[in-house]
Parts: C-alpha cells; sequence; structure tokens
C-alpha cells in the first residue's frame, strides 16, 4: 500500500482529530506568543552546524550513534559521532502526479507574479498595517477575509525591495500555543536558550540563514486560531487567500513558494506538501507528524522535502506506528516514494551524542530533492546539535543553515 494511503487511512481510524502530534495537548515549554525503516541503502555520519530554526517545545536525551553506511542515499553532518543505521522494509517507489500550476510543478523557469513591475505594489500591501512587537522593522501585521471571518497574518519585505525582482516566498506557520508574533520576534518555540529575537530566529532562523548567505526572501508568518492553531480545511483557505494578496501586490516567483513550520505548524506545512503542491516548490518540516491531523488526499504530489525531528520527540515521533506507516520518518519517505528517489538507510542520531546526522536521497526527479535529518533531542526546532553542546541556541541551532541551503538550491 502506498506510504500516503496508508497514513490517511490511519489518520481516519483516529477520527482526524486536531491534537498538537501526539496526546500531549499541553504547551510544550515553549513561548505562547510568539520501527521497521523502508529500504535500504546511505551513509551517515555525525553533526555539528550553526545557525537557528523553527517553533516547538522539547529537551534533548541521550548515547552515542555509530557510523551506518549503504547505498540510495548519503548522509551529512559535522562534529560528533555517526548514527545508527537503518535497514528492511519496501524499495525504492515513486508515482509521480499532480503538481502542475504555476507553482510547485514548476522546476526551473521563474514565473513572475501580477505584482511584478507595480512601483507602489509594497506601500498598497502594506497600508493600514501595525508593527510587531519587538519584531524585525521590515515586518508588518495585515488582516485579510479568509473563510468569511476576519485573519490576520504577518509580512516581512526586504527594506531593498525591488517590484522588479522575482523573490521566493516563505509561509511560516507557529506552533501550538504559539502566534504568529512570536514566530516573527523570534521568541523561543520550546526551550528557552540565548538568541531568541527577531535579530537571530524571527521565522525560524530562516530570514537570518538567507541574510548570512547573502540572499533574502519575502516571508509570511499566518496566525492561528486558539491554542491548537490549525485546521486544514480552513487554513487552507488562508493559504490561498495570503498567497493571492501578497502575489498581486509583489513580485513573487511563483515557482518558488515555500513552506516552514514546527510542530502544529509542520503538520500544517506536510498537509500542505499534499493538498497545495501545485502551489509550492518545496517544504521544511520540523518534528512533522502524518497522523492526527487532516491528511488531504490529493496522491502522488512531486514537491521537494526536507524533514527534521528528534531521535527522542515523544510528541510528534520519528514513529508512531510502523504498521500504520505514521511518524516523522513516514512523512519523509512518502515524497522520498512520490519523487522516484532510492530509498536509504536513514542515519538516526545517537541517545547521548548531541549530534545530527542527516541524509540526501539520491536518485530523486531532478528538481526534486528530499532530505532528513534526525539529532539527538526531543521536541524543538532549535538544538544546537554540534557533537559537543546541548541545548537551545537561536543563533547555533543546527537547522537554519541547511534549511536555507535546502531552499536556495531550488
Amino acid at each position: 500500500m502506498n506510504l500516503r494511503i496508508a497514513s490517511a487511512f490511519g489518520c481516519l481510524s483516529l477520527g482526524l482529530a486536531v491534537l498538537a502530534c501526539g496526546t500531549n495537548a499541553n504547551p510544550p515549554g515553549g513561548g505562547s506568543g510568539g520501527s521497521t525503516p523502508i529500504g535500504t541503502g546511505g551513509n551517515a555520519s555525525g553533526g555539528s552546524s550553526s545557525g537557528g530554526s523553527s517553533t516547538g517545545g522539547g529537551s534533548s536525551s541521550g548515547g552515542s550513534p555509530s557510523g551506518g553506511a549503504a547505498s540510495g542515499g548519503t548522509s551529512s553532518g559535522g562534529a560528533g559521532s555517526g548514527g545508527v543505521s537503518a535497514s528492511g522494509g519496501a524499495g525504492s517507489g515513486g508515482e509521480t502526479g499532480s503538481g502542475g500550476g504555476s507553482g510547485g510543478g514548476s522546476n526551473g523557469d521563474v514565473v513572475m507574479s501580477a505584482g511584478c513591475n507595480v512601483p507602489d505594489g509594497a506601500e498598497t500591501l502594506t497600508q493600514g498595517g501595525g508593527s510587531v512587537s519587538n519584531g524585525l522593522p521590515t515586518s508588518t501585521r495585515l488582516t485579510i477575509s479568509s473563510g468569511g471571518s476576519n485573519r490576520d497574518y504577518i509580512v516581512d519585505i526586504p527594506a531593498d525591495y525591488d517590484p522588479a525582482t522575482p523573490y521566493r516566498l516563505i509561509f511560516s506557520w507557529h506552533q501550538a500555543y504559539g502566534s504568529a508574533e512570536g514566530n516573527a520576534n523570534g521568541l523561543y518555540p520550546a526551550n528557552n536558550g540565548p538568541n531568541f529575537d527577531a535579530e537571530h530566529y524571527a521565522y525560524f532562523g530562516l530570514h537570518r540563514a538567507a541574510a548570512d548567505a547573502g540572499d533574502t526572501a519575502i516571508f509570511v508568518a499566518p496566525q492561528g486560531i486558539g491554542d491548537l492553531p490549525w485546521d486544514y480545511a480552513r487554513d487552507v483557505q488562508l493559504f490561498d487567500a495570503v498567497l493571492g494578496e501578497v502575489t498581486q501586490n509583489l513580485c513573487i516567483d511563483e515557482s518558488r513558494v515555500f513552506t516552514t513550520g514546527f510542530s502544529f505548524g509542520a503538520m500544517m506545512s506536510h498537509a500542505l506538501s499534499l493538498g497545495r503542491a501545485s502551489k509550492l516548490r518545496g517544504a521544511v518540516t520540523m518534528a512533522p507528524a502524518n497522523y492526527n491531523f487532516t491528511q488531504p488526499t490529493q496522491d502522488f504530489p512531486n514537491i521537494a522535502y526536507f524533514g527534521i525531528t528528534g531521535m527522542s520527540d515523544g510528541t510528534c515521533k520519528w514513529v508512531n506506528s510502523d504498521a500504520n506507516q505514521e511518524g516523522g520518518k513516514y512523512c519523509v519517505l512518502s515524497h522520498a516514494e512520490d519523487n522516484g528517489c532510492a530509498i536509504p538507510t536513514i542515519g538516526e542520531a545517537g541517545g547521548g551524542s548531541k549530534s545530527h546526522i542527516c541524509t540526501d536521497f539520491t536518485g530523486c526527479m531532478e528538481g526534486y530533492p528530499v532530505k532528513v535529518c534526525t539529532f539527538d533531542g526531543a521536541h524543538t526546532p532549535s538544538s544546537i546539535s554540534d557533537g559537543v553542546s546541548g541545548g537551545d541556541d537561536g543563533l547555533l541551532a543546527f537547522v537554519p543553515p541547511l534549511a536555507w541551503e535546502f531552499i536556495s538550491q531550488l
């Protein structure tokens, strides 16, 4: 049975409950406001890095990993030891299918939005908007009508915005008990630590990571409703409305629209990677889950996909059920299958290693890479994971530079 169909059945059996990944409906510790593996192959090594990342909650725990080499994928990392290798299961796959449209289905050429070459588009969009408390001066809070209700979102437009230049657009979805404001001002999403501010950690650290790479993008942070903020049927309408408003007024490369998020925000991003692949070029999901959240029924979209999960995450588990193909692992594997990738042995960071292991799938459809990183830690997107240091840091978290590297190749 195809991975996605099995996952959808698993979600239906859970009554499509909209809970925060697992059974923990309490705040995961972050600021409000703010297994049988599939396939064979792949080699793994430890992980160090720098940067800052997404939203969520949790802490790390631990043992040390060992290497794991084979074929079908490559893994990378930095300081620290290697990773436990996986084996077994179904082979490579990859039916391809819908995507298309002016977004994710494009693989190369720029698709200029209606807002390109509109000299006063940015002013028109942000007119009447509000500032973001403790946010970047380039971020503006706006209101939009969606599904018969007024909804809020924050947009961040580069200070040197050029209406003749098509920009990447990145949707950044906050975690349970979080907020668009916390997302935009860099409030710690899980565990507190240094450098959780707008300069270092706005939009899960991707704003800084882009600047560090000498690049830029336009960011959107939608505001959810309630402590468990996202409902796919309702909020896919918000995605559509915001995408329409932003592309009408700003110069966006519609072939390079991305989605990211942590925990509940990763669940929303993963759902969009299924149901709105025609509008998306790629997704970066930190602690995703394909259970306890509505899974759109559209099959086999082609989209670039990068998943990150802590091996001791008990909220959005790496593997929730092998039988039902549920968990962050299967979020990644379903897209790898769709994109025709060889299915490798995925490196799994060992407890106590304080490191991460990243696996880049090989043989994928050109322009649709799939990548996964596991790390020694629990439910957090901002783990340092450098093989030496534990804890969370908005500047030193390993995810943001890797996430931007993934996005910027597309």
